[in-house]
């Protein structure tokens, strides 16, 4: 599939599914799903599950002293993550191309294997909600743990699946005391619990926020740490 390029208020865009490019800047930019004051100018921001960057442009336009890392383990994404962020101007931030989990392996990533591109890429086959056809190809999964070595002052992740993982290795690690906010995407499968990540935030002093999207089933978990 060839991407296309579509502009966005000053932005240029390089995109696959138009869609999924709709919806995104409808819940990001419009909705301002990510939208929270950090209380500093300069704020230390992890975008984990970046795919293209809208994110990543969302946090540089509301912070751009902001210092951002961004993770998307999906290699045909990869590509244009680089360029949204390139030549849109967006500095200070550090792109990762590999997947985040409990420990550093390979393991098989399943992306959408229709024409539609879909940013599903998911360690549950069919994506995390069986809805599409995918195939199988391998990354490399690194702990997050592993990235953080000063304060972190926003976590957020859209990450199909894997959010219960994440949290649980940050907080085995002890690394999930030096972030003060977290906003997590949460999708509904048989492997993870709500109750169990929730559990993990409070334990580590966040104060909870929860909002439900009805139409995806998806729920937003806003955690601010009471530190």
């Amino acid at each position: 599939m060839e991407p296309k390029v579509a502009k966005f208020d000053r932005y240029l865009l390089t995109y696959f599914n138009k869609e999924e490019l709709n919806i995104l800047l409808n819940e990001i930019f419009n909705k301002k799903v990510y939208d929270i004051d950090l209380g500093k100018t300069t704020p230390v921001i992890f975008d984990v599950g970046a795919h293209i960057g809208l994110a990543t442009i969302f946090f540089n336009q509301k912070y751009p002293l902001a210092r951002i890392t961004a993770f998307e383990p999906n290699p045909n994404i990869f590509p244009l993550l680089e360029e949204n962020t390139y030549y849109n101007n967006i500095h200070n931030v550090t792109l990762h191309n590999i997947a985040l989990g409990k420990t550093t392996s390979k393991r098989t990533l399943f992306i959408d294997s229709t024409n539609g591109g879909f940013s599903t890429a998911s360690f549950s086959k069919d994506a995390w909600d069986g809805s599409q056809k995918s195939i199988g190809i391998e990354v490399i999964t690194e702990p997050l743990s592993k990235y953080i070595t000063n304060s972190v002052d926003l976590l957020k992740m859209d990450v199909e699946g894997t959010e219960q993982e994440i949290i649980e290795e940050l907080d085995e690690s002890g690394k999930i005391r030096d972030i003060r906010n977290i906003i997590i995407e949460f999708h509904p499968t048989e492997k993870q619990d709500i109750e169990i990540i929730k559990d993990i935030l409070k334990r580590n002093n966040f104060v909870i926020e929860t909002r439900e999207e009805a139409k995806d089933k998806l729920v937003y978990i806003l955690g601010k740490n009471s530190f």
